[in-house]
């Protein structure tokens, strides 16, 4: 873990041994999340290039080729036990356009497997936890999704891209869909960020409320594995402090807050990475888009400016006393902010339960137009 750790600036301390395993459709937790492809380019969003890596000394491939080669190794047969050490040679944006190729089919969650580094790879789930390397990751996922069949994973937005230090990442967004004999029904939506460096995968996090997961079936037939309990982990964070504040933010601040009308989106990522700022509703309230927005949380969603507005300033009274901290670095494409969290009761010590959770913003001429926070209502302190 020492090496990842390194890299990303992203690690935890496990507390509870993970890799409970269950049967039948509640294996369906257990995944890698197939998004749709976006664009073939060497010039992939957010001027991230791939000839950049090149320089650095990694070879890069291209989704296309590595999918191609990834298929004719597997026309042979693909052995649960491998141990795929080849660099796979792209990015974030290379690894989303892997996942979206279409030629994978039901191999896609074996590809996603040979991605992830041998060694310094950890994929986190939230109910099973966290396994690390390439063997481990590929020994518990493969056959728990080989068991999955009635349900489906719709992508919920674009995926988005980031350049950050040392490497690049990506966040996909989906909602998990039960699809018994043609009876479809939503269930919880979720998050999945992955870190790469170096040309691999090496760390990949699925975020998402395991509540209605957790809730007794009536309908179903037989009996199935008990679900395990919330993985407790001591997350490596720190406090979140967010960017020195621009002399345009701070005049923002110093308005009436019936008078804050749009910002720059540097500004607003500042703003969403600030806790005394992001987490108050009259800050964050004016910069929601009158109309077009959205405000998702595991079990609600707001639309427009006065319903998230009204919903913020109802939850900062209710809010219990919690410290958020931050789990490796956040991240902005200029449209985009993502970061990682875990929120702690105050004065609670670092192996208090804690909720993990993952926070999606998008912005659209200077306003909120998306927000969305994923965490577990299951965790003990959500």
């Amino acid at each position: 873990m020492s090496s990842v750790c390194s890299r990303l600036n992203y690690r935890s301390v496990i507390l509870t041994e993970a890799g409970s395993k269950v049967s039948g459709c509640q294996s369906v937790v257990a995944l890698a999340r197939v998004v749709a492809a976006v664009p073939s380019a060497d010039t992939v969003p957010n001027g991230f290039n791939r000839e950049t890596l090149a320089i650095l000394g990694v070879q890069m491939s291209t989704p296309h080729d590595w999918v191609t080669g990834f298929l004719q190794r597997a026309a042979g047969g693909l052995e649960l036990d491998r141990v795929v050490e080849t660099c796979p040679g792209l990015d974030a944006a290379g690894v989303v356009e892997v996942l979206g190729d279409t030629r994978l089919g039901p191999l896609v969650i074996e590809a996603l497997s040979d991605l992830m580094h041998p060694v310094d790879s950890v994929y986190y789930d939230a109910i099973f936890g966290a396994f690390s390397g390439q063997s481990s990751i590929r020994d518990w996922l493969v056959p728990a999704m080989a068991e999955v069949d009635i349900v489906e994973f719709v992508p919920t937005a674009k995926p988005e891209v980031f350049v950050r230090a040392g490497g690049s990442s990506s966040v996909d967004e989906w909602q998990m869909w039960l699809n018994h004999d043609g009876d479809r029904r939503p269930l919880s939506r979720g998050v999945s960020t992955r870190h790469c460096a170096d040309g691999w995968v090496l760390s990949n996090t699925d975020v998402y409320d395991t509540s209605p997961l957790r809730q007794p079936n009536s309908d179903a037939e037989g009996e199935s594995s008990p679900l395990p309990p919330p993985p407790q982990y001591v997350w490596e964070s720190e406090p979140m402090r967010g960017p020195v504040r621009s002399d345009a933010l701070l005049a923002w601040l110093e308005l009436p807050v019936a008078k804050r009308g749009p910002l720059d989106h540097s500004d607003i990522h500042t703003v969403m990475v600030t806790p005394e700022l992001g987490m108050s509703a009259e800050v964050v309230g004016p910069l929601f888009h009158p109309t077009d927005s959205r405000l998702f949380e595991p079990s609600d969603e707001y639309v427009g400016r006065d319903a998230i507005w009204g919903h913020l300033s109802e939850r900062d009274g209710s809010r219990p006393a919690m410290t958020l901290e931050q789990i490796g670095p956040a991240l902005f494409n200029g449209s985009c902010t993502t970061f990682e969290w875990v929120a702690k009761r105050a004065g609670g010590s670092a192996a208090d339960a804690t909720t993990r959770g993952t926070s999606v913003c998008r912005y659209s001429s200077g306003l909120i137009i998306y927000a969305c926070d994923y965490y577990d209502t299951a965790s003990p302190t959500a």
